[in-house]
């Protein structure tokens, strides 16, 4: 799954939360391989993207995707 850093933090914290009560220790690999393309979570095109194991493979399905994507398109 490719995945845009915003998704990938707040999935990460979310999954952390929602699984253990806490939120992460760490949030993301230091070092990951980006390039441009289409985040799979929020649906975003033309942004920087990585693989989801970059933020500890975070369960997606947390997000409310429709809102969380026009919140991230500045309300479109």
């Amino acid at each position: 799954m490719w995945i845009c850093r915003q998704c990938g933090l707040a999935c990460n914290a979310l999954t952390c939360l929602i699984k253990y009560g806490n939120l992460p220790k760490q949030s993301s690999f230091g070092i990951s391989t980006f390039h441009i393309g289409t985040c799979e979570c929020c649906g975003r095109e033309e942004v920087m993207v990585t693989e989801d194991r970059d933020f500890f493979y975070p369960e997606t399905k947390y997000l409310n995707k429709k809102s969380w994507a026009s919140a991230l398109k500045g309300g479109k």
